[in-house]
């Protein structure tokens, strides 16, 4: 089976994307995903991206991890996303909304960058040692403060972490005022990724909860800058999408 993809980088967390709409089914989705994602072997990316058809949305966006965990809700996919949808729109329609693992999103379009609404940040639990919390923004996050995100051993650091909460791991710090500089250790990708929404949306959460600072604020991954905004208490979720090229792929 033949299929066009899209390799699209949001913040640098890269995706192949399938739009499935016009398509026969894919019997393994697992398979094939650890097939495209693998960087020597495949295509290479944090994830995959189908785009399926809905009856009460827009689109529905399934993401799979790397590994062909999923599907599951991943904040800078659902731009990547929208931004594959928007460029193929030809009808000229407005795409107001879509649906991912986690329910309905509402899109935003806010100075060339493509926004998303986010979750409600739950708190899970708050975490003494290391001192941290627990957020659910779709997908579960680990957020813990540090004096310099660069100078930690993110890998070393992370995996007992995520292995014992199921959760992925981010480590922030202060850049200045509403700036703050993150990585990210992801769940199904196993290893740190440039960027990570969801996980920009939970320290923001926690920076605004625990720091008292006040939204928009800026997170600053290794792969480009995110904006978290909430207005009438609904979080979004900003930051640069770009192609990277298309091609066709045997699954």
């Amino acid at each position: 089976m033949k299929i066009e993809f899209w390799k699209i980088e949001a913040a640098g967390n890269d995706f192949v994307l399938l739009d499935m709409r016009d398509m026969e089914a894919i019997p393994d989705i697992p398979k094939v995903v650890k097939k495209i994602c693998m960087r020597r072997f495949g295509i290479g990316a944090d994830g995959v991206i189908f785009i399926f058809s809905s009856k009460e949305y827009d689109f529905e966006m399934q993401y799979y991890n790397s590994d062909g965990s999923g599907p599951a809700m991943c904040g800078n996919g659902g731009r990547a996303a929208l931004f594959y949808v928007n460029e193929k729109n030809t009808q000229n329609e407005k795409i107001t909304n879509f649906l991912a693992a986690d329910g309905g999103h509402k899109v935003y379009l806010k100075n060339q960058k493509i926004g998303l609404s986010i979750k409600k940040p739950e708190l899970i639990k708050k975490i003494s040692e290391p001192e941290s919390w627990l957020i659910d923004t779709g997908v579960p996050h680990l957020v813990i403060p540090c004096n310099n995100v660069k100078l930690i051993n993110l890998k070393k650091k992370s995996e007992p972490l995520r292995k014992k909460y199921n959760a992925n791991v981010n480590f922030i710090s202060k850049h200045r005022e509403d700036r703050w500089n993150i990585r990210t250790f992801e769940r199904g990708v196993e290893d740190e990724t440039m960027a990570c929404g969801t996980g920009a949306t939970a320290a923001a959460f926690f920076i605004n909860q625990h720091l008292k600072q006040k939204k928009p604020l800026t997170l600053i991954a290794r792969g480009g800058e995110l904006l978290v905004e909430e207005k009438q208490a609904v979080h979004w979720l900003f930051g640069p999408v770009n192609k990277v090229f298309e091609g066709t792929v045997i699954i």
